[in-house]
């Protein structure tokens, strides 16, 4: 075979060969291609996944606090509590509203003691305030005898007399007016001076 015939051949079987290696060189590049495309597509597949998790607790949270910051509070105690002075809340008390009168003699050992013994003159206004006219032989200790104040619940009648001088707590009796006579007596009292001064006879309605 000429020189020239023998070249061509060879040159034949080399573009072959060649063709051969570039198919599977490209099959090749396109499957890593391929493989690289699906891991980006499953990266974002799952960033997505994890964004759209991030949304909802984000939100899931907000409403958590939404609804903890809108819960009503807990409502204020209704009890009546004394202030640091002892005064009691003024209100209007016409049942009781008016100005009474009371005795106290030596023959009671506790009104001896309290040095109460005199006439006593008690005038509760419908608005709460107690004006308190003592006998000139008392001694009411270092404050004087203004500022009382008292509250009516029902039966019970509240007052803060006597409060910072010989008491330091508000004392509560069971009242009941009948036949111009006004009766106290104890139900939570602590003061020994105000429970003789209030509860020893009944006061007696007057002018």
């Amino acid at each position: 075979m000429p020189l020239e015939g023998r070249i061509r051949e060879e040159l034949g079987r080399a573009a072959e060969t060649i063709e051969t290696n570039v198919e599977r060189n490209l099959g090749a590049v396109e499957a890593r291609a391929h493989r690289r495309d699906g891991v980006s597509g499953s990266l974002l597949a799952v960033a997505a996944v994890v964004i759209v998790l991030a949304v909802a607790i984000r939100l899931g949270g907000g409403t958590n606090q939404g609804t903890a910051g809108s819960a009503a509070p807990s409502p204020a105690l209704a009890a009546a509590t004394p202030s640091p002075t002892g005064s009691l809340s003024p209100a209007t008390y016409p049942q009781i509203a008016g100005t009474y009168k009371v005795t106290l003699d030596t023959s009671n050992a506790a009104v001896v003691r309290d040095g109460l013994a005199g006439q006593w003159t008690l005038r509760l206004q419908p608005d709460g305030v107690a004006l308190l006219s003592a006998p000139q032989a008392f001694q009411p200790g270092a404050s004087s005898l203004t500022g009382i104040t008292y509250a009516l619940t029902g039966d019970r009648f509240r007052t803060d007399l006597f409060y910072n001088d010989f008491c330091s707590s508000i004392g509560t009796y069971a009242w009941s007016l009948a036949n111009g006579r006004l009766a106290f007596t104890p139900v939570d009292e602590t003061c020994p001076v105000r429970r003789t001064l209030l509860s020893t006879v009944p006061w007696e309605a007057g002018k």
